[in-house]
């Protein structure tokens, strides 16, 4: 599969040398988009069928909402409500038998189970995490292109980072079995898993004194690089960026 290089993007967030430059790059392309969709692009018509049918998941409905533009969020919650009943007026089950497209009868908890996938689907699919999605692939593919060719000596600034949270390493390395040759692929795992041992393991040791800063009699020591680390280590974990 082919993606477009995002070159300088992946360059910046590097350079801000956080536990994760991927983590920096999914916040301000979530940001990007919440803005895109409460915006006067939302009222382009093709942007429109979309957002009426696919809509936006719980979370990002919540982060729309926390943007204050309460205006242009109205007026795509209401389109996006009528797609719904008119959704919810073909597929509401009947509660009893019917036939499936076979002819056979489908019993009322198959009947269930289809309409609560349905809805389950229709409640979680997003527009704003699809383009999110995108995106990071966008950029997780320049991050292994920008090695393979050893760009401005891209490896270094690699081993001189904090290396990357566990969700988008794991997305790193799908993306580098995608477009790397074997040995190549072997070189770059490698590379990886030296980076993320050296960071966990400095984590680790932020956290434990993160801990024992608490008891009283290191109550006066500095806390050197340990007073976020609690924050970091979720954010290591997890991908989250928690606000602090």
């Amino acid at each position: 599969m082919k993606y477009r290089l995002e070159t300088i993007p992946v360059w910046d967030a590097l350079k801000e040398n956080s536990e994760c430059p991927f983590c920096l790059l999914k916040e301000k392309a979530e940001n990007r988009y919440i803005q895109y969709y409460l915006g006067n692009s939302a009222m382009n018509p093709e942007t429109r069928v979309d957002v009426n049918k696919t809509g936006f998941c719980p979370d990002h409905f919540s982060k729309l909402l926390l943007a204050r533009s309460p205006q242009h969020l109205g007026l795509i919650t209401h389109t996006h409500l009528q797609d719904w009943m008119k959704d919810l007026m073909k597929s509401f089950p009947f509660p009893g038998r019917t036939r499936s497209k076979s002819g056979f009868l489908k019993k009322k908890t198959s009947i269930m189970e289809d309409f609560s996938r349905k809805m389950d689907k229709r409640i979680n699919d997003c527009l704003i995490c699809d383009r999110i999605e995108e995106t990071l692939k966008r950029y997780l593919f320049t991050a292994v292109y920008l090695w393979q060719k050893n760009e401005e000596g891209f490896e270094q600034t690699l081993k001189n980072s904090r290396g990357f949270c566990l969700p988008h390493m794991t997305s790193l390395l799908e993306m580098s079995s995608e477009i790397l040759k074997s040995e190549e692929s072997e070189s770059f795992y490698n590379l990886i898993k030296e980076i993320q041992i050296t960071n966990l393991s400095r984590l680790e040791e932020e956290i434990h004194w993160f801990t024992q800063k608490f008891k009283a009699e290191n109550q006066n020591k500095p806390w050197g690089k340990s007073e976020d680390a609690h924050y970091r280590l979720i954010q290591k974990l997890t991908g989250k960026i928690t606000p602090h």
